[in-house]
């Protein structure tokens, strides 16, 4: 495989962007007013600090999210794959991840991150 098609069309990509976003910057009204720099929520005036405290237990239902999103965005390859290779292999494969998953799902229900008390 040549790597200069690869790298002509990186190059190329690289000057397309840079050359749009130079055009934008050279072409675009900058008219700054209070109206456009003030902060926008739904269309209500902003109330209080930004800065909040979130609970932790956001974050941890989001991480489990996180895991299991990447878990179906990893079935998905092994089904096409599964298809082409004869034998038992990529069924160990798959029940294996799935049971270090389930694993980890009953070790958070043990835990309790998933009460929301």
């Amino acid at each position: 495989m040549e790597y200069g098609t690869i790298l002509a069309f990186l190059a190329v990509a690289l000057l397309l962007g840079f050359t749009v976003l130079g055009l934008n910057r050279l072409l675009m009204p900058f008219r700054p007013n209070p109206v456009k720099n003030a902060t926008y929520e739904c269309g209500n005036e902003p109330v209080g600090d930004a800065q909040i405290r979130y609970n932790v237990r956001f974050y941890i239902f989001a991480l489990l999210y996180v895991v299991f999103a990447v878990e179906a965005a990893f079935l998905f390859p092994w089904a096409v794959v599964f298809r082409e290779i004869e034998g038992l292999l990529p069924l160990a494969e798959v029940v294996v991840f799935l049971g270090i998953l389930v694993i980890a799902l009953a070790y958070a229900w043990r835990k309790g991150a998933l009460k929301w008390d």
